[in-house]
């Protein structure tokens, strides 16, 4: 059977993002960004047995051996794709098509794609279609340009109105009129302003005074003096009682399948958990229309010329109100990885959720002792158990330590991935527990 090919990178917005944009301000974290750009190692839950996963960076062998050992047969490149610390300097804005497209192993990497195997992208980005011509691929992607446009903010906010939803924001382009609009909506309560690409709880800030407002504003102008463009959403702060997200996928034909609905525990406006919804609050959602209202999307999306995975946020809020669209995401998801370890580990009468912790790490952790230590205290999801934790990445953990010339023994920041597969909520209570203590046993100190 030929393989498919699965690799891509997080925080796709990133890539999608119009560079003469203003940006709103952040924290640069580097160690952040090495986390993420290790995120692609979870799309290992997305593969059938001989099927190849390519990560930027090369997992962690036990790791490797450890997935396999639960059912997945997959090959992964195992050298690096860069020679030396400087070119990974060099390549750090690339997204991973355009690495590989740039990398100097690339002859070595092609011997591994049998002609014709298929290209499974977490998201469509620059560099995908060269990979595809380049290596004759068996796939199609829809173009760059309407997975950007749909992608936008300013996208989700448009079908609301074109689904007659309910639209509380308005796009805001120049410094006054932000100003305006801004003070405006904060007669009534505070803000979110959000960027037309944010992620991952990146690109929101919340507003509660107009002086913090035109506190941003004034940070703004810096940008505008040197040519960005100033364009957000404005929202008022939603008084939301549970996020939740819809995952669906367009066929090439058109067909819109949803695949599941994940209720989520968002860390501020980032991903925190996410769980299979229970079954009543999936029936309100279907009598409310809601189904109904993802079809509709998923229409609109493949009328503009787009097919794939598709998650659309969603939250209810503490008067049970249904905000159907939060925002459309034109790419696979967090919640969708968690679909794929329902499908491939859970078994019947069985649950899971997926969840993360950030940790500072030691500079002598290591990872297979770490797997070991959760194996021996009987934590470890195995075929023979059924239940326990599968630590989802090696590489989250160890991405800031790797390529690093210095001897220091100061700690680095990391993030463990896990599915937790349980029978009840006191089993996964106690799981989580266990391997809190599996963590303080390595050294490791969460931090969230």
């Amino acid at each position: 059977m030929t393989p498919t090919i699965h690799c891509g990178s997080f925080e796709a917005e990133r890539y999608w993002r119009d560079p003469n944009l203003a940006v709103l301000p952040s924290l640069s974290d580097r160690q952040a960004m090495a986390v993420t750009e290790a995120m692609d190692e979870l799309l290992f839950v997305f593969c059938n047995d001989g099927d190849i996963l390519l990560t930027r960076n090369v997992m962690d062998s036990a790791q490797l051996d450890y997935i396999r050992s639960i059912g997945f047969d997959i090959g992964t490149n195992r050298k690096p794709w860069l020679e030396n610390v400087e070119q990974i300097t060099e390549c750090q804005q690339l997204n991973v098509f355009e690495l590989f497209n740039a990398c100097t192993s690339k002859k070595l990497l092609l011997q591994t794609f049998p002609e014709r195997s298929k290209i499974e992208a977490f998201a469509v980005l620059p560099g995908v279609v060269e990979i595809i011509q380049r290596c004759r691929l068996a796939s199609r992607v829809p173009e760059q340009s309407i997975v950007q446009k749909i992608n936008a903010k300013s996208y989700s906010l448009a079908m609301r109105d074109k689904l007659d939803i309910r639209n509380v924001g308005v796009i805001v382009e120049g410094i006054p009129r932000l100003i305006e609009e801004g003070s405006r909506m904060l007669r009534a309560g505070s803000i979110l302003l959000k960027d037309e690409y944010g992620v991952s709880g990146k690109g929101n800030l919340s507003i509660d005074s107009t002086k913090s407002l035109l506190r941003i504003a004034k940070y703004l102008e810096t940008q505008v003096a040197k040519g960005k463009t100033v364009r957000f959403i404005l929202e008022p702060l939603l008084d939301r009682k549970t996020d939740f997200s819809c995952q669906f996928r367009i066929s090439e034909e058109g067909k819109v399948t949803i695949l599941s609905i994940q209720q989520l525990q968002n860390n501020g406006y980032a991903f925190g958990a996410s769980f299979t919804m229970g079954a009543a609050s999936v029936d309100r959602l279907l009598h409310l229309g809601y189904m109904d209202q993802m079809q509709q999307i998923g229409a609109s999306l493949y009328q503009e010329g787009y097919f794939g995975d598709v998650c659309v946020d969603s939250m209810i809020l503490q008067d049970e109100t249904v905000e159907p669209i939060v925002e459309i995401n034109a790419r696979k998801s967090m919640s969708l990885i968690k679909h794929a370890v329902d499908c491939s580990m859970v078994a019947n009468k069985l649950y899971s959720c997926l969840t993360q912790f950030t940790l500072l790490l030691p500079s002598d952790f290591n990872y297979e002792a770490f797997l070991d230590n959760l194996r021996n205290r009987q934590l470890l999801y195995d075929l023979g158990r059924m239940t326990g934790i599968v630590p989802l990445s090696s590489g989250t953990l160890l991405s800031s330590k790797r390529g690093s010339t210095s001897t220091s023994s100061k700690s680095t920041k990391g993030r463990l991935y896990v599915a937790v597969i349980y029978e009840n909520e006191a089993q996964m209570d106690g799981l989580i527990t266990g391997l809190k203590k599996s963590l303080s046993k390595a050294g490791l100190a969460i931090i969230a």
